[in-house]
């Protein structure tokens, strides 16, 4: 019997006790030819379990430790083969909030939900993800 293949990515809508989030831009190369930011997170390692690999990813992005909340988006995309899955989960930002960025991204900002339409988004998956961040933390996650 064959067993499924596919890819699959995490992603943190991580909040900051400002009541911001956090985005990193993606460097300028032939694959992203404007500016364009993300939701920290990355893809999954074989023997991760969900929060624990998210927890990795975004060690290694920015230097934070987060506490994962719960999920509030799914997607899948491309055409690839093995398909791309991605999870998206919102997240709050625990201890130093010192971001300290790997050499994936260029830049980061901690961001408003009022401005989640301002911004030039890398994958439309990501702005639902956080569209549907603010409505939970409205009702008191």
């Amino acid at each position: 019997m064959e067993r499924l293949k596919c890819n699959v990515g995490e992603y943190g809508v991580i909040v900051n006790p400002r009541g911001e989030f956090l985005i990193l831009s993606l460097p300028l190369n032939k694959e992203f030819t404007k500016e364009a930011w993300m939701l920290p997170g990355g893809r999954l390692d074989e023997d991760d379990q969900p929060e624990r690999g998210l927890q990795r990813e975004v060690l290694e992005e920015t230097g934070l430790k987060i506490k994962v909340i719960s999920p509030v988006h799914t997607a899948r995309w491309g055409t690839e083969n093995p398909p791309k899955y991605a999870v998206f989960f919102l997240c709050k930002s625990i201890g130093e909030q010192k971001v300290i960025l790997s050499h994936e991204h260029t830049e980061y900002k901690w961001v408003k939900f009022n401005d989640i339409e301002k911004i030039p988004w890398h994958n439309q998956n990501s702005k639902i993800a956080a569209k549907k961040s603010k409505i939970l933390l409205a009702k008191g996650f």
